[in-house]
């Protein structure tokens, strides 16, 4: 150590020999206290003492004295002191109490260094200073508020992604342990996490405009932006290639989307569906039931309609011939019958605070079987036999025809023609030639999935059939409702029986008169739409009546084609009460009636199947 003199004195003897000895001696834990004693051989004496600690080449004056009690630690344990007399100065060598501590100073190093792409392998290091040295080294890996245990020991290879990218070690003694700070491998990836931002957020009325931002994670950052929309046929239109784009109308038809993309790769972002509100729209009206639903059953209607906000209010109507009418309100609407014939139909009205939308009319697809309209006639007009079947049935009919019992297939003999009646009505329409002589009695047949009906025509002609007006006081049963006539003639009230036949069929009759039908469809309609003159059928006249008839037995068995003579046909004079003919009894034939044969119809020319 180095001495000096003092200045102005002739005093040589400086302190020598200055030393430190440290209590206790050996190693001692860090944090624990000693007590360093500074001596020196000085003549004169020493006067003052002075301590000094050294850490990492900085000299710090620490205290005065021969002794110095002070705490040892890993960073503080070189010291000194110097003796001082009148003659001069001398220092004592530095001295290290030796110090016992767990691992400090941790730190971890990697290779390569700098950015390294997705899924690199790296090497890292973990360094520390301990006394005694760190026995044992543990890595982790970080992602998030996850820690994952990865190995032991100094060095330790892996795999680092975007997701897992920081790392750090700990290290132990048999005096502590210490973690490293956090390294953290800068990863270059391509774009991950790419999402689309609105602006407005929340609902938009439909045609108002709205700005999309696309954010995506990725290193190095975005380099383009590209836009997209998607319609309902999923045709991709692009859009722009800023990071930012505004939508000028939206709808609610239109499906967005961005793709981010840097160096390494590109990243979409998932569909965005803008929540477009409007007033309803599409509205539709369903039939609960996936079955059949037959006419007159109970069905449950169901109003449907797309609107953002949902619909508030439903209301159901129905309109029957121009007419409206409020019915209920409710998205469904619980109609007990349903008929299809009498023309009603239904609609509803939906609504939302944005505004309101109507479904179109349905009568609810009711599916029926086959009904037959009592408008259905056969006319002759000369030589030509027109005959006229109206049915009405959903799924849609299938009309045949038959004479006296055979099918009639289209023809240049026999024509049929068919027309619609509205939405579920059928008119088909057959022609035929025979000569006045033939008689053919028609048959009408109308089927579909759900069933069949039929109605069979007797062929009159036009001059005799017109139906005048209905009796007021007259029986109709009695008058006509078992009777098949050829002619008849409703006059002042009365029923009467005209110039030829009177016949009563045994069965009971089947189909709908035209008593059934209203006033406006009485024009010109035929007592003939029953269904009488059946084959089968047996008709009989009165033998009184009958002078001749090939199909009569009279008294001789013999006769001419005619009516009696003695018969006397009403006339316009006469009074209310003049009806000259007793009609035949109701019920089976007596001595008095005689069968009449029906005339056949020759099928040679006319396309009749057998």
């Amino acid at each position: 150590m180095w001495q000096a003199g003092v200045e102005g004195t002739d005093c040589t003897n400086l302190p020598k020999n200055t030393s430190v000895s440290v209590i206790p001696s050996g190693e001692v834990l860090e944090g624990s206290s000693v007590i360093l004693t500074c001596s020196s051989d000085a003549n004169p004496p020493v006067t003052s003492y002075r301590w000094y600690s050294v850490r990492a080449g900085d000299t710090t004056s620490t205290g005065y004295g021969p002794v110095l009690r002070t705490k040892i630690w890993a960073d503080n344990t070189h010291f000194y002191c110097e003796a001082k007399n009148m003659c001069g100065t001398h220092n004592s060598t530095i001295t290290k109490v030796p110090v016992l501590y767990g691992p400090k100073t941790m730190s971890v190093s990697v290779t390569p260094s700098g950015p390294v792409f997705h899924g690199t392998m790296v090497n890292l290091a973990c360094s520390s200073n301990g006394n005694p040295p760190v026995s044992s080294f543990t890595w982790y890996s970080v992602k998030g508020d996850q820690v994952v245990r990865l190995g032991v020991g100094k060095r330790l290879e892996t795999s680092v992604s975007a997701e897992v990218h920081q790392f750090y070690c700990e290290g132990r003694n048999d005096h502590g342990r210490q973690n490293s700070t956090l390294i953290e491998v800068v990863i270059q990836y391509p774009p991950r996490s790419t999402s689309v931002s609105v602006n407005p957020s929340g609902p938009l009325l439909k045609g108002s405009s709205v700005t999309l931002t696309c954010i995506s994670d990725a290193n190095p950052p975005v380099t383009s932006y590209r836009w997209y929309s998607v319609d309902k046929s999923e045709t991709h239109s692009v859009l722009g290639s800023e990071q930012m784009y505004t939508v000028a109308n939206v709808s609610g038809n239109t499906q967005y989307f961005c793709e981010a993309k840097n160096q390494h790769g590109s990243n979409n972002s998932t569909m965005l569906q803008l929540n477009i509100q409007y007033p309803p729209r599409n509205t539709s009206v369903s039939v609960s039931s996936s079955d059949s639903v037959l006419e007159g059953s109970s069905v449950t209607l169901t109003c449907s309609s797309d609107a953002n906000p949902p619909v508030t209010s439903y209301r159901w109507y129905s309109v029957r011939g121009g007419t409206e009418d409020y019915v209920a309100s409710g998205q469904k609407l619980i109609q007990a019958t349903i008929n299809v014939i009498d023309g009603r139909e239904y609609y509803c009205k939906a609504k939302n605070h944005h505004g309101e939308d109507q479904s179109a009319s349905t009568n609810a697809s009711i599916e029926f079987a086959p009904q037959m309209s009592s408008s259905s006639r056969c006319l002759r007009s000369g030589s030509q036999v027109s005959c006229t079947c109206d049915s009405h049935a959903n799924p849609a009919p299938l009309v045949q025809w038959r004479l006296s019992g055979r099918r009639v297939n289209h023809s240049t003999a026999t024509a049929i023609r068919e027309e619609p009646l509205g939405r579920i009505g059928l008119r088909s329409t057959l022609t035929i030639r025979q000569s006045q002589e033939d008689m053919p009695t028609a048959l009408c047949l109308s089927s579909n999935s759900k069933g069949s009906a039929s109605l069979q025509l007797c062929v009159t002609s036009t001059s005799k059939t017109h139906l005048h007006k209905l009796p007021d006081a007259v029986s109709v049963d009695w008058c006509c409702g078992r009777c098949c006539w050829d002619v008849v003639a409703l006059r002042h009230n009365m029923c009467h029986c005209q110039e030829m036949i009177y016949g009563c069929k045994h069965r009971r009759l089947h189909a709908k008169t035209t008593w059934d039908l209203k006033p406006e469809d009485k024009t010109e309609l035929m007592l003939t739409d029953w269904t009488l003159c059946q084959e089968k059928d047996s008709l009989y006249a009165s033998k009184t009546t009958l002078t001749g008839h090939p199909g009569a037995n009279g008294a001789n068995g013999k006769g001419t084609r005619g009516v009696n003579p003695d018969l006397h046909v009403p006339q316009p004079t006469d009074s209310p009460g003049g009806l000259h003919y007793k009609p035949p009894p109701i019920g089976p034939p007596n001595s008095d009636h005689v069968p009449l044969q029906h005339s056949s119809l020759d099928t040679t020319t006319t396309g009749i199947e057998e």
